[in-house]
């Protein structure tokens, strides 16, 4: 089998079809496959979710992890329209930056901001990679369920070191592949995903990648 490394060019690319999956609406983007695995890991998950709040938990300990946002200048990388914590950055930090791919998600973001108020505040329809994204010293990048979308992760590492300021953070919520059992039942069904392309849960090798590249303070397990 022969492979390469993606390159800068070639996240760009795939983004772009990233951008037209995230701008097409309900069943219309997805593949039997990828629905079928979807309504059956929700179906086993949503009763235990609801149960042991799991969602709310994990958006209050980024809270904490994030802590006064007065002075920060945050990147909420890969927002879409909005994830819970989006409008809470918006109206609490120095300065706030949403972006995605997507320019449909985007302006219904601009739209929650600018019925919230926040003059601090913007959504931007930009890829990360793009030359044309040129902010730089972010106190915060947040990325909820987004860094697992880069094959290249050498990369996007250093692309998010270019983008923080000395002593900035990174807080990320992503789906883990370290152990065999979820490894073999991703392999029975990724290779038919619709978006196959830019799913790429975090392995071994990508934590260990975190932890030579970054401090990392504190690490939960959520399922």
């Amino acid at each position: 089998v022969k492979t390469f490394m993606k390159t800068t060019e070639d996240i760009l690319e795939i983004n772009k079809r990233q951008k037209e999956f995230y701008n097409t609406e309900g069943r219309a983007k997805t593949n039997f496959a990828t629905t079928l695995w979807s309504n059956l890991r929700n179906g086993m998950l949503s009763d235990f979710r609801k149960r042991f709040d799991i969602k709310d938990r994990v958006y209050s300990e980024h809270k904490i992890w994030m802590g006064d946002l007065s002075d920060k200048k945050i990147l909420d990388l890969g927002c879409l329209r909005g994830n819970a914590l989006s409008l809470y950055m918006a109206e609490n930090a120095k300065e706030y930056i949403g972006i995605d791919l997507s320019d449909v998600a985007i302006a219904s973001l601009q739209k929650r901001i600018d019925e919230g108020n926040c003059p601090n505040a913007k959504a931007v329809a930009i890829d990360f990679f793009s030359p044309e994204f040129a902010d730089t010293d972010f106190d915060i990048v947040y990325a909820y369920g987004v860094l697992h979308h880069f094959e290249n992760f050498d990369l996007l590492i250093d692309r998010i070191k270019e983008k923080l300021k000395p002593g900035g953070i990174i807080v990320s919520y992503d789906p883990l592949e370290t152990s065999l059992p979820i490894k073999l039942l991703r392999a029975a069904y990724r290779p038919f995903q619709s978006d196959k392309d830019w799913e790429w849960p975090f392995t071994k090798a990508v934590l260990k990648k975190l932890d030579t590249n970054f401090k990392i303070e504190e690490m939960r397990g959520v399922l």
